[in-house]
C-alpha cells in the first residue's frame, strides 16, 4: 500500500495532512514502481536497517578512522549479523579487518612514541624499545629490518635496516630530551654537541661496514658498501628557548645539505611523518 501527498506550494515539502490519496500494488507492478521511481528520481539512499550500524563501522575502518572501541564493535556485530559475509562483500572489505587492526596498532605506536617523547627523563633504551619493531615509522623505502644488530665486533646498531635495492640502512636513536639541539652562533644558529657526536658515531659504523663489507656480505648475506645513517635525536619541545626552537627545522635541513650518507631528523619529523603516511594510506588505496 502506498500513501502520496501534494506539495506545498511554497515547494517546502509535502502536506502531511490525513486525506491522502492511497493505492495499492502486487507483484510485478512492486517492480514496476520501482524503476519507475528510480528514473524519475534517482536511486534512494539505503533505509536505515538492521546492518545500517555495522556498515557505518566498516567505512571508518576502511577510510583509516576507526579506533579500537570501534573495531570491537565491528567484531561484535559481525558476531551478530546472520548475512556477515554478504556485507563484507557488498563494501569491498575483504581485508577490512586486518586492515583496520593494522591502523589501530600503528596509531598505538604513534601514540607510545609521543608519550615517551614529552619524558625528559626517558633514555635510548626506551625509544629502540618502541621503534625496532616498527620500522614502518621510517618510511616505505625499506623492506625489512636485519635479523642481527651486531655486524662487527664493534657495533651494535638500534635499528638496522634493508633498502628496497638490498643495501643496509642503519638508524641511530638518541634521546628526545636536547636542550641544546640547536644554538646560536655569531648571527646564526648551529646544531649543538649531542648532534655532532651522534653524527659521527654513525659516520665511524658506516667506515667500519665499509672496510669489512666483505666479510659481512659472505657470513650474514647483508651489502652494507656506501650505506647510509639516520640518526633521531631531539624534539623541538624540549628546547627551551623559543627564539631558537622554531630555528629547529631550518637549521637541521643546512646541516643534513652538507651530509653525504647521514641524515640528521627530530623525533617531531618522525611522527609526524608516519601520522601524515597514515593519512594518505587510505585515499591511496581507494
Amino acid at each position: 500500500m502506498v500513501n502520496s501527498w501534494t506539495p506545498r506550494p511554497d515547494f517546502s515539502g509535502f502536506d502531511l495532512r490525513p486525506g491522502a490519496s492511497r493505492w495499492t500494488c502486487e507483484d510485478t507492478g512492486i517492480g514496476e514502481l520501482h524503476r519507475f521511481l528510480s528514473d524519475r528520481f534517482g536511486t534512494p539512499e539505503p533505509s536505515a536497517g538492521p546492518d545500517a550500524p555495522l556498515a557505518a563501522v566498516i567505512r571508518k575502518v576502511q577510510t583509516g578512522e576507526a579506533d579500537a572501541g570501534q573495531l570491537a564493535q565491528l567484531a561484535e556485530a559481525l558476531a551478530d549479523a546472520p548475512n556477515a559475509a554478504g556485507i563484507l562483500a557488498a563494501h569491498g572489505a575483504g581485508q577490512v579487518l586486518l586492515d583496520g587492526i593494522q591502523a589501530a596498532k600503528q596509531r598505538d605506536v604513534i601514540a607510545a612514541l609521543s608519550e615517551v617523547v614529552r619524558d625528559p627523563a626517558a633514555k635510548e633504551n626506551e625509544f629502540q624499545r618502541i621503534l625496532e619493531e616498527s620500522w614502518w615509522m621510517f618510511g616505505g623505502r625499506f623492506v625489512e629490518k636485519a635479523k642481527r644488530r651486531q655486524l662487527t665486533v664493534l657495533t651494535q646498531l638500534d635499528v638496522p635496516l634493508i633498502r628496497a635495492d638490498g643495501a643496509l640502512h642503519v638508524v641511530e636513536l638518541k634521546r628526545a630530551c636536547v636542550p641544546d639541539l640547536v644554538i646560536p652562533h655569531r648571527n646564526f644558529f648551529v646544531v649543538g654537541p649531542e648532534v655532532n657526536k651522534a653524527v659521527g658515531q654513525s659516520l665511524n659504523y658506516l667506515r667500519e661496514f665499509d672496510e669489512e663489507r666483505n666479510t659481512i656480505q659472505q657470513k650474514l648475506g647483508i651489502e652494507c658498501r656506501r650505506a647510509f645513517a639516520t640518526v633521531v635525536i631531539g624534539h623541538p619541545l624540549h628546547v627551551p628557548d623559543p627564539r631558537v626552537r622554531e630555528q629547529v627545522p631550518e637549521t637541521l635541513r643546512t646541516y643534513n645539505a652538507h651530509l653525504g650518507r647521514v641524515e640528521v631528523i627530530t623525533y617531531a619529523d618522525l611522527i609526524q611523518g608516519a601520522e601524515k603516511a597514515m593519512e594518505l594510506a587510505p585515499s591511496a588505496a581507494g
